[in-house]
């Protein structure tokens, strides 16, 4: 499937999926999709028992789909699971025939240690599935502290910060996203890792000093630094 194609209607994926007692059921046939690397970063557990955080995509007549944001894992009863490559990353996507049980117990366990997982993998390493947005991304902790009992997430502007940083212009990553939308709506968006020396350093201090020293001097020389910063102004004098 070319996820590509897919219209994002979150409206349309919550009207064929309905709770029942402590159920939650699906009334026509739907796909779950994450990336098939959660199950190596503890986000996800496939098996006889699957289990996955609440970070995914839900697929509804193969042409509109919706995304859930929930910090918690929670166990999924698929029809059918396979998995699948897309943009050069591979995915899992779960089917569910219709009438048929998606989630069994909406009663999820509250895990604090699940919001550093979720942060490691898709802000601090940068991997963003497909179907998280710009503007999403502004809005993955938002319920922290509901359903894994951590308190972070409460300000949107320090996720949205963070957000800012590792998006970018996909043509030219040194290049904020924020920076070149007003320019073209149409500009397509890329992600670093956070702590990426390559194109997260503002200085060529950080880049020589950080980790990956290799990476760090090829990126300054590549892309040297136009201004001096106060950091690097302190500790000349």
């Amino acid at each position: 499937m070319d996820y590509s194609k897919l219209i994002h209607d979150g409206e349309k994926a919550k009207s064929v999926l309905v709770e029942i007692g402590d159920k939650l059921v699906t009334k026509k046939s739907v796909k779950i999709v994450i990336p098939a690397r959660f199950a190596e970063r503890g986000l996800a557990y496939v098996g006889i028992d699957t289990s996955i955080v609440g970070i995914f995509a839900i697929i509804v007549e193969d042409q509109y789909y919706g995304v859930s944001l929930a910090n918690a894992m929670m166990r999924i009863t698929p029809s059918s699971t396979t998995k699948v490559t897309y943009d050069d990353d591979e995915y899992y996507e779960f089917t569910f025939d219709a009438g048929a049980t998606v989630v069994p117990s909406l009663q999820l366990v509250k895990i604090d240690t699940l919001v550093y997982q979720i942060y490691d993998e898709i802000i601090s390493k940068g991997r963003v599935p497909w179907y998280l947005s710009y503007e999403l991304m502004g809005m993955l902790f938002d319920t922290a502290k509901e359903h894994a009992g951590a308190n972070i997430g409460q300000q949107q502007e320090v996720t949205e910060l963070m957000v800012s940083l590792i998006a970018r212009d996909a043509e030219d990553r040194t290049k904020y996203y924020r920076q070149v939308i007003g320019e073209d709506p149409k500009k397509k968006l890329a992600f670093i890792p956070l702590r990426s020396v390559a194109y997260a350093a503002t200085n060529t201090l950080n880049k020589l000093a950080g980790s990956y020293a290799k990476d760090g001097l090829v990126s300054a020389l590549v892309m040297p630094t136009e201004r001096v910063e106060r950091l690097e102004d302190l500790l000349r004098r």
